[in-house]
């Protein structure tokens, strides 16, 4: 693929800093590493970029740091340490298209260009929405757990309100069957098999609702 004189985004290595994540270039202003093998890094100004829409597109003002992709760096949209930030559209400067794949095997096609990036090597803390602030920390890990990545807070939000509509729905139905119940028996005794029938009814209803409920949970996170 044909790059042209754009540079790529690494993370090198010195005696100082293990890792250190930067924009390795052909004319670079500073040279990191030992003799035998260095990494020559921009270390500030603007400088053409090779970049992908891994994380979606890339406009003016976004955030780049490294993706999965080896020298390809792409939309910060977590907390991360990033090179800097773009200075023009992904969209305009596409130059290729590349077939990669996820932690599951399924293959994903990106675009890859070359864009201006103002380099400022620093660590990004991405603004905290609302709805963030609303959803304890412990249930966004449950739920990235639970499907396996990184879920946003909406749809923990979504998935959760789901699960405790669900739960309170079934409750609601087996207690209205339990009192409805036990009401009849009081006033026909005879009765008790008809009421026996008619609660395990409920409750295999009951069992139905939650587990309709704890799919839609499952689906809502994966999906």
């Amino acid at each position: 693929m044909e790059t042209g004189t754009a540079n790529t985004v690494e993370r090198a290595t010195s005696s100082h800093a293990p890792q250190l994540l930067g924009v390795i270039a052909s004319s670079p202003l500073i040279a990191l590493g030992g003799k035998e093998k260095q990494a020559q890094v921009v270390v500030s100004g603007i400088t053409p970029t090779l970049v992908s829409d891994i994380n979606g597109d890339i406009k003016v003002g976004d955030k780049i740091t490294a993706s999965p992709v080896q020298g390809v760096g792409m939309k910060a949209d977590t907390s991360t340490e990033i090179i800097g930030t773009a200075e023009s559209n992904l969209t305009s400067s596409v130059i290729a298209t590349k077939d990669i794949k996820d932690d599951n095997g399924k293959a994903t096609s990106i675009k890859i260009g070359i864009i201006a990036v103002q380099v400022n090597v620093s660590y990004y803390a991405m603004p905290q929405s609302k709805i963030n602030n609303l959803i304890p920390p412990f249930l966004v890990n449950l739920a990235s757990a639970i499907a396996g990545r990184q879920i946003s807070p909406m749809r923990v939000l979504v998935s959760f309100c789901c699960l405790f509509v669900g739960f309170i729905v079934a409750g609601i139905m087996l207690q209205a069957g339990v009192r409805s119940g036990i009401i009849s028996l009081g006033r026909n005794p005879l009765a008790g098999k008809v009421l026996r029938r008619s609660l395990i009814d409920v409750l295999l209803t009951s069992l139905g609702l939650l587990t309709l409920t704890l799919m839609a949970f499952y689906l809502i996170l994966t999906t």
